[in-house]
């Protein structure tokens, strides 16, 4: 990991290869455009490419706030963890909401071209979990209030292990929600307004390939964020 500060921010590259990586001179420009002009995000958003492609002003555009997008397609919750001051506490941002995981769980599948194997599902799990709790840890004592945010819903026929990979996103949601509970922060339950209700399935038309929500899906999110922060008093 390497680190550069030019007085003003901190800017950060890792030594290997990792989707991370994609947006950081993106993400370094736009973060010093923030610092420089002294503007502190009402909302940021941080995470994989379900943020990524979140077209917030088209959802949340009843309030003059300014909303800022940090997510990275393909990220993982080790990479947010590491990269979660540069890109969110470091801006200040009033409120901030990590909606990561997903991605962790490829592990699961392994690699059968390149020989490797499936990683151990409590390896993957717990992993995850310790990645979450330092990224609670380093927004205590900050301006910034955090939210956690479940992991959709799945359905990916072709996925070598997908079973395994809907319990891991089950499992880690009710992680989530008791974690935030435990640490008086607010938990956004995406997941349950997403299946069916009698099946468990995952809704039909509300998603772009099985993981990526379309329009429709992310009409759903919108709705639940605006839901469960209004019973928090907080309105986006």
């Amino acid at each position: 990991m390497n680190w550069m500060e030019d007085g003003y921010m901190r800017l950060q590259y890792f030594s290997e290869i990792v989707a991370a990586d994609t947006r950081r001179k993106e993400f370094d420009i736009r973060n010093h455009s923030l610092i420089y002009k002294g503007l502190r995000p009402d909302f940021l958003f941080i995470g994989d490419s379900i943020t990524h492609y979140w077209e917030l002003a088209a959802y949340f555009h009843d309030r003059d706030l300014l909303l800022v997008n940090r997510g990275i397609g393909g990220d993982t919750t080790t990479y947010l963890e590491k990269r979660f001051y540069v890109d969110a506490l470091q801006l200040k941002p009033e409120y901030c909401i990590v909606g990561i995981g997903i991605n962790d769980s490829i592990d699961l599948e392994g690699d059968y071209w390149k020989r490797i194997k499936p990683a151990p599902y409590e390896e993957v799990l717990e992993r995850a979990q310790g990645n979450f709790e330092k990224i609670i840890k380093k927004a205590e004592d900050t301006e910034t209030t955090l939210i956690l945010a479940s992991l959709l819903p799945i359905s990916i026929p072709v996925s070598l292990n997908e079973a395994l990979r809907r319990r891991y996103v089950c499992e880690l949601n009710y992680w989530l929600m008791d974690t935030a509970q435990k640490n008086k922060l607010i938990f956004v339950d995406y997941y349950r307004q997403m299946i069916q209700p009698e099946s468990g399935e995952l809704m039909e038309g509300i998603t772009y390939d099985g993981l990526h929500p379309n329009g429709k899906g992310y009409e759903i999110m919108a709705d639940v964020l605006k839901e469960t922060l209004k019973k928090n008093e907080i309105y986006i």
